[in-house]
């Protein structure tokens, strides 16, 4: 199995792969040891705990048109971010998946930033290709 990282540290995929073999799993994510991995279509993506900086979920809303009318659909995505940029943008099965996540992450990664940019704050920039779904 080959997993591809997207910063610029590197493990083993050795190590990953037993990391994911032993990992919890929720929807595409699994939380290992000591990486966030993912799968997004046929690729394995991680990024370790450590470089992880920030930590939330955004809700979009997605327009429905449907025979009654017209509806909305809220999404759950999480944003996986460092210092810089967004280095992952990963949609969530739903509400319940999401909130587990959250509190699993607060557990692995305590010293992460859990709240969004203020909408007056710049964001963090997207990196080229990494904003997955």
């Amino acid at each position: 199995m080959k997993f591809i990282s997207l910063n610029e540290k590197t493990v083993d995929d050795a190590v990953l792969e037993k990391e994911y073999k032993g990992a919890r799993q929720i929807g595409a994510i699994r939380l290992g040891e000591t990486c966030f991995i993912f799968k997004s279509k046929m690729k394995n993506y991680y990024i370790p705990y450590a470089d992880i900086k920030q930590c939330f979920r955004r809700v979009m809303g997605v327009n429905l048109k449907m025979c009654c009318g017209k509806g909305e659909m809220q999404v759950e995505n999480l944003v996986i971010g460092d210092s810089e940029k967004e280095l992952a943008v990963i949609q969530l099965p739903g509400t319940r998946a999401a909130q587990e996540l959250m509190k699993e992450m607060k557990e692995r990664v305590p010293d992460c930033s859990f709240t969004a940019p203020k909408r007056d704050e710049p964001a963090i920039a997207v990196q080229g290709g990494a904003a997955l779904v």
